[in-house]
């Protein structure tokens, strides 16, 4: 029996060597990221019985069971890289050598040289791609940043928050292109001809009341109010006055002879002898009595009055016409024709002369001179043209909108009925100039698609408008208050815009969108070659309740940049001053008119340069997102986590990495936060669950086991020394 005893002790010392020896590995890895204790198992060893069942069994002594890892959840640490991650649940992460998989819980991954996402034993992080949503796609394999950049994101919408000051100053600007009126002075009993007097006042900027007091001053001091009859001077008994409350101005009579304020052009005045009547808010309309037969005449008897009827518009559309952009090619069924704007130093205005029953352009307006450029060029007679019978063709007529700064061309066919012909303008002929001056397009169709295509008024009647209100000449004196943001091209470039905002009166504001000349493609710039500032679009009208909140707004959904530098033309961008009252919004989350001073308090845009990747945020679900040197996010990658039946049966390969087995069933591959796999904690690393007060308590207790054992051995020793002993 002794004997049995020995090898009980030597299984002893084996068993609990090995519980010394996991110990030690436990203790070893402490400190190891990720790391899983192990714990060891003994069972007992039968060699023999002495019969009668249990009651006479003799053990052997005890041998190693097995060893198991224990996968309970460890406390986290924080680190200062967001590429360091942790598993806060039961899933591991994927790492990959060459196509085989491996799995581990220590997280402390990094971008490599190419891009790849490895972990310390350089072995490739596994997850899936994303779209844009960030949704999972494909199969899983490695994550690579490499070839991520982000692309430009041309600006499609802007958002102004800005408060403009109620006690602001409606400022009036006189220059050559608005500083004229015409009077027609009738004596009494209206005998003689009433005669045309042109008022022209001094450039330079006014206030609603000294635009008035200069006005009146002007007219009851010019010498020539006189009785055409006698020559005797009559007196002008004439007032002018601005009301800052209703925005307009109010003209009255009481020289005892009847006025009439004509806000037409008649044959014998100048084409700009009316410049001034819509920046006084004298709306064209028909008038009855008139003075001088003109029924756009504002008559004023004795002892009368006239209001603006409208508030005035502070801003003229100025277009520059050169060689540059004056031609336009078009055609009649088969026969080509080329009109030639006529270029002139001045600029043409959008300013209204007359209209009966509609407004008609004035002679001097942008309108009237591409009506007369088309006309003229269907009855040319230069031989190097191609012409049909000039009694077949169509007559062309041109409307300026105010509203939408656009041009309608519309054509009403002259000639034999059954000849009519289709009229194309080609305005992708490189050979058209004038495209942008009118704000057509060479490449555009209704679709947005930008294909090439070309506008047609078919048959003998129809028209065709601007694409988008083309851009011109913007004079800022006259603006209360202004604000600037960048937005971008579709090439990622930045150009700055700048808002522009002019009092008309109570509760009413005009607003501007402006660039330099030198940031559009098609920009005019300053005769010494300096760039100017130029209107982007028609601008359009805030109007604010009393309380503040904006009423409505007009003319943001439609502003076509034609941004230079070679960026696509025609870049929609929407501008938006915050959801009005009429648009069912509050009317105070954008631009508000309050008693206090103009500022701008936010402003957004959606647009952005191209970026390169400057860093990564890691969300709970695995996603990982880019952070791009522009500002952009952007969705890259989607880590997988792995899961198993038995992770106990899992087989420890080093450099904290587990590999599949038979034992702990087919891996289960998933997203972050389902089936349990657990969510991912970035900037954390999980640490070893190793706890080095129970290790070395379960040290003691092999030690101490040891011990015993190896007693046990010295004693069956002396035993069978004994045995030895009894021979002498």
């Amino acid at each position: 029996m002794a004997l049995t005893s020995l090898y009980a002790g030597i299984s002893g010392l084996n068993v609990n060597s090995d519980a010394i020896s996991l110990i030690g590995n436990n203790i070893a890895n402490s400190n190891t990221i990720g790391f899983k204790s192990g714990r060891i198992q003994f069972k007992d060893i039968v060699s023999s019985s002495l019969g009668g069942g249990s009651a006479g069994q003799i053990g052997r002594g005890a041998t190693t069971g097995g060893i198991s890892t224990l996968f309970t959840q460890s406390s986290f640490e924080t680190t200062t890289r967001g590429t360091d991650l942790a598993v806060d649940g039961d899933g591991f992460f994927i790492v990959a050598d060459g196509g085989t998989n491996f799995y581990t819980r220590a997280g402390d991954f990094i971008f490599d040289k190419d891009g790849l996402m490895v972990n310390s034993s350089n072995l490739t992080v596994q997850g899936w791609k994303v779209n844009e949503e960030g949704q999972s796609a494909g199969d899983i394999g490695d994550i690579n940043v490499s070839d991520v950049s982000s692309s430009s994101k041309a600006t499609s919408g802007v958002s102004l928050g800005a408060n403009l000051d109620s006690t602001s100053e409606t400022k009036f600007v006189i220059n050559d292109y608005n500083n004229r009126f015409v009077l027609n002075y009738g004596p009494a009993g209206g005998t003689a001809t009433p005669t045309a007097v042109v008022v022209t006042l001094i450039n330079g900027t006014y206030t609603g009341e000294t635009l008035a007091n200069e006005l009146q001053a002007k007219i009851q001091d010019d010498t020539q109010f006189s009785d055409s009859a006698t020559g005797v001077a009559l007196p002008a008994d004439f007032t002018v006055t601005y009301s800052k409350v209703t925005g307009k101005f109010t003209f009255t009579n009481k020289t005892g002879n009847p006025i009439a304020l004509d806000v037409t052009t008649d044959a014998s005045a100048s084409k700009t002898d009316n410049s001034m009547k819509e920046l006084l808010g004298l709306e064209i309309k028909d008038r009855s009595d008139p003075v001088d037969g003109i029924v756009d005449d504002i008559l004023l008897v004795d002892g009368t009055n006239v209001i603006s009827d409208q508030l005035p518009r502070l801003s003229d559309k100025l277009f520059y016409v050169n060689n540059n952009n004056n031609t336009i090619i078009f055609g009649v069924g088969g026969v080509e024709y080329q009109a030639i704007i006529n270029v002139q130093a001045d600029p043409y205005t959008s300013l209204f002369a007359s209209d009966g029953a509609d407004r008609v352009p004035a002679a001097d307006s942008m309108a009237v001179a591409l009506q007369t450029a088309l006309n003229a060029a269907t009855q040319t007679t230069d031989p190097t043209q191609l012409l049909s019978a000039q009694a077949d063709r169509p007559n062309f007529s041109v409307d300026y909108n105010e509203l939408t700064g656009k041009f309608t061309i519309k054509s009403d066919f002259v000639g034999t009925v059954g000849n009519e012909e289709d009229v194309r303008f080609k305005w992708e002929d490189e050979r058209t100039s004038a495209e942008q001056l009118l704000g057509f397009a060479s490449e555009y169709d209704p679709n947005n698609t930008k294909t090439v295509t070309s506008f047609t008024i078919t048959g003998s009647k129809g028209s065709v408008d601007s694409v988008y209100a083309p851009n011109t000449v913007f004079d800022s004196t006259a603006a209360t208050y202004s604000t600037a943001m960048n937005v971008y091209d579709t090439l990622g470039s930045p150009h700055t815009v700048t808002f522009y905002f002019k009092k008309q009166g109570s509760n009413h504001w005009e607003w501007h969108a402006v660039m330099n000349s030198a940031d559009l493609d098609n920009g005019i710039p300053n005769d010494d070659g300096s760039s100017r500032l130029m209107e982007v679009g028609p601008g359009g009208i805030l109007e604010f309740n009393p309380n503040g909140s904006l009423k409505s707004e007009t003319g943001h959904n439609d502003v076509y940049f034609n941004f230079g530098g070679g960026a696509d033309l025609m870049q929609e961008i929407d501008i938006n001053f915050g959801a009005s009252t009429t648009e069912g919004g509050s009317g105070l989350d954008g631009t508000t008119q309050y008693a206090d001073s103009s500022a701008t308090f936010s402003q957004t845009q959606d647009g952005f340069p191209a970026g390169s990747l400057s860093g990564v945020n890691i969300g709970s679900d695995g996603l990982i997102s880019g952070i791009f040197s522009n500002g952009e996010i952007k969705a890259l990658a989607r880590l997988a986590l792995a899961m198993f039946n038995s992770p106990w049966g899992l087989e420890k390969k080093g450099d904290n990495i587990w590999a599949e087995t038979i034992k702990s069933g087919n891996v289960s591959i998933g997203l972050a936060g389902t089936a349990g796999r657990g969510t991912i904690v970035s900037n954390s690393l999980e640490q070893s669950n190793v706890d080095i007060a129970t290790e070395f308590v379960k040290m003691i207790s092999a030690q101490r086991a040891f011990q015993a054992n190896a007693k046990m051995i010295t004693t069956s020793d002396e035993l069978l020394n004994e045995v030895v002993n009894l021979k002498r």
